[in-house]
């Protein structure tokens, strides 16, 4: 690995890792202690930031684990055992969580959708026994989408020798299950959240811009306009952070299920694994601390534990 690539992982990625916990972690107690954050569309960035956090902690125990092998190298026999024991289950976790979180801003997109293009049938709705559904399902099709990771993951070796950053991944790109992993997470971690966000996304800003200003008064105009501006900003910096942290993924993803592309380099999973550790930090300020009700609760928070 490159010594750009080296002061890039070590670096950078503890900033990162740092930011991610903390910013979830915050995210969380302002929901569960909250009464008025208590509500269908808070749930579901409550899931968006359990799934972050332990996206972020995951994280933290890969990163340690590869630091701890590159400078420690001791003559402890059960050592790289026990790493390699843990590069397996903080890689299925990440994969689980990740796919996860793609899918919870899928159903955000949807859920704005609705409350923005149609008020009322989202009134109407059951909201609040729906949810439950709603936040099972997307655990359910996150778990099965990770199942052929989760399966490739068993049957490799527990050992690995060596100190590559990327190493205990490096037999995805041998083994011939490879390309269903790679092919189920293009799926469900790009094509389909992509899709639906895209979607949704556009029927908003197109109802904002071209469908309300027939129904408002001459007197609301100007504050019309501010709204759409925010919201217009809101909703292409979603598709934007999206695009930022998820395609590049699926560019690779793509690249190794056509043969363009043969293996993964250190300095490329460096990039990727810190554009995924990158999405769990943003997360929090795209999707929760925008709103004036969290950023009011986490002035609170702190007033509380400065006195």
């Amino acid at each position: 690995m490159s010594t750009k690539a080296v002061i890039s992982f070590e670096v950078v990625t503890p900033f990162i890792l740092l930011a991610g916990i903390t910013g979830n972690f915050i995210v969380c107690s302002l929901i569960i202690s909250n009464k008025k954050l208590r509500t269908p569309f808070n749930y579901l960035l409550l899931n968006l930031a359990v799934s972050d956090l332990c996206c972020s902690v995951m994280g933290t125990l890969f990163f340690a684990g590869q630091i701890r092998n590159h400078y420690l190298r001791d003559g402890d026999l059960m050592r790289p055992k026990v790493e390699g024991v843990i590069c397996k289950v903080t890689t299925v976790i990440i994969d689980l969580t990740t796919k996860n979180c793609v899918l919870t801003l899928a159903a955000i997109s949807v859920d704005r959708f609705y409350a923005i293009v149609h008020p009322w049938r989202h009134r109407r709705a059951k909201i609040k026994r729906n949810i439950r559904i709603l936040l099972a399902a997307i655990w359910m099709v996150a778990l099965i989408a990770s199942l052929p990771m989760m399966l490739l993951m068993a049957k490799t070796p527990n050992t690995f020798q060596g100190t590559s950053v990327s190493l205990c991944l490096a037999f995805l790109i041998n083994d011939h299950g490879f390309k269903v992993v790679a092919f189920v997470d293009l799926i469900a971690s790009y094509i389909i959240p992509m899709g639906i966000i895209l979607r949704t996304s556009l029927a908003i800003i197109r109802h904002l811009w071209c469908h309300c200003s027939q129904r408002q008064s001459k007197e609301t105009s100007q504050m019309l306009l501010k709204s759409r501006k925010r919201i217009t900003r809101i909703v292409l910096s979603v598709i934007i952070a999206f695009n930022v942290f998820w395609l590049p993924w699926a560019i690779l993803q793509g690249s190794l299920l056509i043969g363009a592309i043969q293996e993964i380099s250190d300095n490329t999973f460096v990039v990727m694994f810190i554009l995924v550790l990158a999405s769990a930090s943003v997360n929090p300020i795209l999707y929760s601390l925008q709103s004036r009700l969290f950023r009011n609760g986490v002035k609170r928070m702190f007033r509380c534990e400065g006195s």
